[in-house]
């Protein structure tokens, strides 16, 4: 399944770290595709990078990434974000039992990856390891990372609009489609690099919710690439 990161000029030296870890934690077979503006000056190995042009800021997130999902045709991909870490190995097995769920049950459009959205659950137990999101939850169209359903993406799809407008709109709420949530065992685990104004955050290696940890001789690797 392709794992799509949108990313812009500012953040693209995160893609390399980011890809760092998702290569020592997931494996180098990952199909990736990274939607940019500039080149990468480093190595991307076997991950694809396609340029959208020229970077005008976030305020044209959808219009740019429009250029790329107008035609993609893939029933599914997971949205993936460019200011993260992978702190742990990546729960592959996992990532495919979500795949088969989408495949059983055509009413489960998305499906959060990390332990970062457990606010938004408590809509009942799916199974042991997967909560329902609320029907009226904020944030039912969040691009956190998550597995979607292309045509649920596409439905919900407007120009003009930056990542934030993204989320805050209420378009999704009570539509009854199910939007699933990890509760114990998660996909992937992640560090957050960049908060709000673009500062690196002192713990960017560690999880808020479970606390784990990025090994000192990966932070140590990193450092340099994303100061």
């Amino acid at each position: 399944m392709k794992i799509i990161i949108p990313t812009c000029d500012k953040y693209l030296k995160l893609i390399q770290a980011n890809k760092y870890t998702m290569d020592k934690f997931g494996g180098k077979d990952l199909d990736v595709t990274v939607l940019g503006f500039k080149e990468p000056t480093f190595d991307m190995g076997s991950w694809k990078f396609i340029s959208l042009g020229t970077d005008t800021g976030p305020q044209s997130f959808t219009n740019d990434i429009y250029k790329f999902f107008k035609d993609f045709k893939d029933e599914y991909f997971i949205y993936g974000s460019d200011d993260v870490v992978v702190l742990d190995e990546i729960n592959l097995d996992l990532i495919d039992e979500f795949k088969t769920i989408m495949d059983e049950d055509e009413d489960v459009v998305n499906i959060k990856m990390t332990p970062y959205c457990k606010d938004y659950y408590t809509g009942g137990n799916y199974t042991d390891n997967l909560i329902k999101t609320r029907q009226n939850a904020d944030y039912r169209l969040s691009i956190s990372y998550g597995m979607w359903r292309t045509s649920y993406f596409m439905k919900h799809f407007e120009l003009g609009l930056s990542p934030w407008q993204w989320e805050l709109r209420d378009k999704a709420k009570n539509d009854g489609k199910i939007i699933l949530g990890t509760a114990h065992t998660h996909a992937m685990d992640l560090g957050h690099l960049y908060r709000i104004g673009g500062k690196l955050r002192p713990t960017w290696y560690i999880s808020e919710p479970t606390g784990v940890q990025l090994p000192k001789e990966d932070i140590d690797i990193l450092k340099p690439i994303i100061e």
